[in-house]
């Protein structure tokens, strides 16, 4: 399960709380937008690039422009992303 909380989407900037539960496997994700991913709960693994890294909670993960990257949840996790641009894709229609 993938819940997506947009907080703030204010000039160039974008800010989503995503919460995702034990097991989950993202897709393979590539986008034009940077991103910084901060882990407020739990334990995830990113691949970036092809490097896996493991991720607990106060880590840090900076996924470049254009980068592909996928992210698998060992626990439960709380993730605050910061996109900019803001991700359109993810504004509501």
């Amino acid at each position: 399960m993938v819940k997506r909380d947009i907080l703030s989407s204010d000039g160039s900037l974008m800010i989503v709380k995503v919460e995702l539960e034990q097991g989950f496997l993202g897709d393979i994700d590539q986008h034009p937008e940077e991103q910084i991913s901060y882990i407020e709960k739990g334990k995830v693994e990113f691949e970036v690039n092809g490097e896996k890294r493991i991720l607990n909670k106060g880590d840090i993960q900076y996924i470049p422009s254009n980068v592909k990257h996928q992210v698998k949840v060992i626990e439960e996790c709380v993730i605050m992303d910061v996109f900019t641009p803001i991700r359109k894709d993810l504004l509501p229609v």
